[in-house]
């Protein structure tokens, strides 16, 4: 399995620089499982409901993925 890479600091920082493609495929499906696909990300259509949402208002499920994608909650509110 691919692992996903080790964030460090702001997470968001880290992700906002990244093209779709700069992601590998466990990186892809965590995005994915967020609501989010290759236009999104790259802005050609809308950003799915998640980017909109607060930490408490994620099911569990899903603050898991943004745990494993370097987020707290308190990143993930900023």
């Amino acid at each position: 399995m691919t692992k996903i890479r080790n964030v460090e600091g702001n997470p968001s920082e880290v992700w906002d620089d990244l093209s779709w493609t700069d992601m590998n495929d466990a990186e892809q499906e965590l995005w994915s499982k967020l609501g989010w696909d290759e236009e999104s990300w790259e802005e050609e259509t809308e950003a799915p409901e998640s980017e909109e949402q607060y930490w408490e208002d994620l099911s569990s499920q899903e603050q898991e993925i943004a745990e494993k994608l370097g987020y707290t909650q308190e990143s993930w509110d900023e």
